[in-house]
């Protein structure tokens, strides 16, 4: 479990943590007694905890439930919103209800409903930084530097699992469907960027999309790729890339890859035949910086084999050794230097 410091938690904070939801949705037995432990020390805020559970154990139950629209809006007026770099946060003002407790219900769910199928979680990492995300479903993703993955609520997530990607993803989809001729809802899993969509029932891949590319790199089970600009598909399997060009949507495959194009999950990066720009474009990509060769026939030279990529330091030092260069930097600048 991620590490957080819980007893400053308010209820909606509870609701916004993915540890949590997990807990009281799947009721996975590390997370019950990492929870129940954390119950027994009787922290200060475990009113807001109690809060959070009950409310959300509401919304997960199966049986729907219809509001008026006057309760609907007069329960919305009490919500402050904000709007944070693409999407809505609602936070509920404190506030003490005095109604019986069937119409006490009945208003926690009304005012969740719109809360949960309106609202997405939006994930971003840094340059430099990684990060392990654990979908509603139990999916896995592992988010590379400078990308952003935005998904469905856990209640929307239910009917739509729908996730947008901007930048690089390694994706471990679990798989609900059992009968392949008859997918319910909900069952589909779609990963979309602004240049292709990517249909699984349960698979792994990495996604990438940046300066106007996107490739598809499949490592288990079997995908469907569409480009968003002509429409055209491919059936993907084991070891097969996709690229889209995101200017005319033009798709090419190659036979072999995959395991080249997510090598960074471990830290390394493949190159077969790769030019020293490709390299170093991948370096800007992910640490943020400018690379500038003094000498640009540097840029054209081939390289093979495998590059430590866990740390700028390491990978701009193999390329000073490949390439017999001196490095200085300035700010945001690197420059590249002969010898």
């Amino acid at each position: 479990m991620t590490k957080h410091n819980y007893t400053t938690f308010t209820t909606s904070d509870f609701l916004e943590d993915p540890d949590f939801l997990r807990y009281v949705k799947y009721q996975l037995p590390e997370d019950r007694l990492f929870w129940e432990n954390w119950q027994k020390a009787q922290p200060q805020n475990l009113a807001a905890f109690s809060d959070a559970e009950l409310q959300l154990r509401i919304m997960l139950s199966p049986k729907p439930f219809k509001t008026s629209l006057h309760l609907e809006e007069n329960l919305l007026a009490a919500i402050h919103q904000s709007i944070a770099k693409g999407h809505r946060k609602i936070k509920i003002s404190r506030q003490k209800y005095f109604w019986a407790g069937g119409l006490a219900a009945s208003l926690i769910l009304a005012l969740f409903i719109g809360w949960f199928l309106n609202s997405t979680v939006s994930i971003h990492t840094a340059f430099g930084e990684q990060k392990k995300i654990a979908l509603p479903d139990g999916s896995e993703v592992i988010l590379n530097a400078n990308s952003t993955l935005s998904y469905p609520r856990a209640y929307a997530w239910k009917e739509n699992r729908v996730v947008k990607l901007e930048g690089e993803a390694y994706f471990k989809v679990k798989h609900l469907n059992h009968n392949a001729a008859h997918i319910k809802a909900g069952e589909l899993f779609k990963a979309e960027t602004r240049t292709i969509e990517v249909q699984v029932l349960g698979t792994t891949f990495n996604i990438k999309e940046r300066r106007g590319m996107a490739h598809v790199a499949l490592v288990e089970g079997s995908v469907r790729v569409r480009a968003v600009k002509t429409g055209q598909h491919y059936q993907m399997y084991p070891g097969n890339v996709v690229q889209v060009n995101s200017r005319n949507g033009l798709l090419t495959v190659e036979k072999r890859g995959s395991l080249q194009q997510s090598a960074w999950t471990d830290g390394r990066l493949i190159v077969n035949q790769t030019t020293v720009n490709e390299i170093l474009r991948n370096f800007e990509d992910v640490y943020g910086y400018q690379v500038i060769l003094d000498d640009p026939a540097l840029g054209q030279k081939k390289i093979d084999g495998s590059i430590s990529i866990k740390s700028e330091e390491g990978l701009l030092f193999t390329l000073s050794h490949i390439l017999n260069v001196n490095i200085q930097k300035q700010g945001k600048v690197i420059y590249l230097k002969r010898r």
